[in-house]
């Protein structure tokens, strides 16, 4: 279990838009396998300045071995956001399973190509054309573009471990008011990913994310708007 919750929020990460600024809110998640639930994220979007934004979300166990071995992961995004397009300038992320713990973290000057950051003690440091999201920011970004600008293919940069990767995403579905997106693997027939988008409210409602036969769903259980 605790294998596919690292991946799963590693991977995807959670978060929320509003119509056309961000919205604080608090949400919680139930997360399933084999049909009851094992862990519980919960995310909170906060404003701390102008066009500033901060995003946090934790993991941890509830039962079964992700309980027993204290799993605890999280992870801070702070941002700009203007134009409907968010830009990370500072992303950290902590995780503990029994007695082994990780860390990682970047920061980034908005308008610079750098990008500076620390995987585990080890320092490192690269440059890019484009912004680079971190993994958690990539689901807010997600969530944006399904509700105000979809397309059939949206791939976004991202800043994973210590290099640049794109991820890409495929429509697949569409009703009045859910867009189911899929995550493109590629080379990988063994994994999937279905993301349910509520597109009236612009958050996720659910994803789903199965390795071979196991599979776990993380579904959103209540969610709390703020005021600003």
């Amino acid at each position: 279990m605790v294998k596919y919750l690292i991946s799963f929020f590693t991977l995807i990460g959670l978060s929320f838009l509003a119509q056309s600024n961000p919205k604080p809110f608090t949400a919680t998640y139930d997360v399933y396998e084999d049909g009851s639930v094992k862990a519980q994220l919960t995310s909170q979007l906060k404003k701390t300045g102008h066009k500033q934004y901060q995003l946090i979300d934790t993991t941890e166990g509830t039962a079964g071995l992700a309980s027993l071995l204290n799993f605890k992961r999280t992870e801070q995004t702070d941002f700009i956001y203007q134009n409907r397009t968010p830009e990370a300038i500072y992303h950290r992320m902590d995780q503990k399973v029994a007695f082994k713990k990780k860390h990682y973290e970047f920061k980034h000057q908005v308008g610079e190509l750098s990008y500076q950051g620390d995987d585990d003690n080890q320092p490192f440091q690269l440059n890019s054309q484009q912004p680079l999201l971190s993994n958690q920011l990539m689901s807010w970004q997600l969530s944006q573009q399904v509700c105000h600008n979809p397309k059939n293919t949206l791939q976004w940069p991202v800043l994973n471990s210590t290099q640049a990767k794109v991820y890409t995403f495929k429509t697949v579905a569409v009703d009045n008011r859910r867009t189911l997106v899929h995550r493109v693997y590629q080379n990988r027939p063994d994994k999937s990913t279905m993301i349910w988008i509520n597109t009236q409210d612009c958050y996720i409602e659910e994803i789903r994310h199965q390795k071979g036969d196991d599979v776990v769903r993380t579904v959103l259980k209540e969610i709390d708007f703020k005021h600003d």
